[in-house]
């Protein structure tokens, strides 16, 4: 499902540790969740179906087109709440960051476990390229305050 306007673009490399003060004060200054060159494929919110005529989807987070081989990494430091798989997403990371959570969906493995504090930066897992679908690999990466959906690009850098 790539998006005709989809873009790539390179993710900063600056040093985590530049990271500072609470996740609310960085909104726009947070680690983008890979590595190296992406493309963001289906953005936060509601649009139009690619090819469904007068149907619209919502997506809660952001959908990111990587290379086979990529890793996920945490955009704040924080603690890993909870790991589980779901249909559609294999594996899923989750993240507390106080009231805030960051989520990881599609990894093919996990390199954290529950209760895990992590650092910005930390690797969290390899990233599924899908077999059945020419080997994209795509992270579906959201932001939430707790229950409330946040637009991640307004969070990441």
């Amino acid at each position: 499902m790539a998006s005709a306007k989809a873009t790539t673009h390179k993710a900063a490399s600056t040093d985590a540790d530049a990271l500072s003060g609470s996740f609310a004060s960085n909104k726009g200054k947070l680690l983008f969740p890979v590595n190296g060159k992406y493309k963001i494929v289906r953005p936060f919110g509601r649009q139009p179906h690619p090819t469904l005529r007068h149907v619209e989807t919502d997506n809660s987070g952001i959908d990111i087109e990587v290379a086979p081989g990529s890793t996920a990494r945490s955009i704040f430091a924080g603690t890993v709440s909870a790991i589980f798989k779901q249909d559609g997403f294999n594996s899923i990371v989750m993240i507390r960051h106080g009231r805030y959570i960051s989520i990881y969906a599609g990894l093919g493995s996990v390199s954290v476990r529950s209760g895990d504090y992590v650092k910005a930066g930390h690797t969290l897992g390899i990233i599924h390229s899908d077999p059945d679908d020419s080997d994209r690999t795509i992270l579906h990466f959201e932001i939430r305050n707790e229950r409330q959906k946040l637009n991640p690009s307004q969070w990441v850098r």
